[in-house]
């Protein structure tokens, strides 16, 4: 079951490594034309309080579990 579980986890990340590789490289800037965004420090703060915010959904009920399976309650 552990080969299983770890193959899934191995296909999972290399394909998204392949979406994101494949972003970038579609994506990226050709030197010669101008910039055509300007930067947003509130889109920034948004770009990384969301996955924060998920990181802690999933944390605090595992860690609740965590807790409680060592001390037996």
């Amino acid at each position: 079951m552990r080969v299983v579980v770890l193959t899934m986890c191995a296909l999972v990340a290399a394909g998204v490594f392949t979406a994101m590789f494949i972003a970038i490289w579609s994506s990226r800037r050709d030197p010669s034309r101008p910039q055509t965004f300007a930067p947003s420090l509130a889109s920034e703060l948004v770009w990384v309080a969301i996955p924060c915010l998920v990181m802690l959904a999933a944390a605090i009920p595992a860690v609740i579990a965590i807790l409680s399976a060592t001390t037996g309650h």
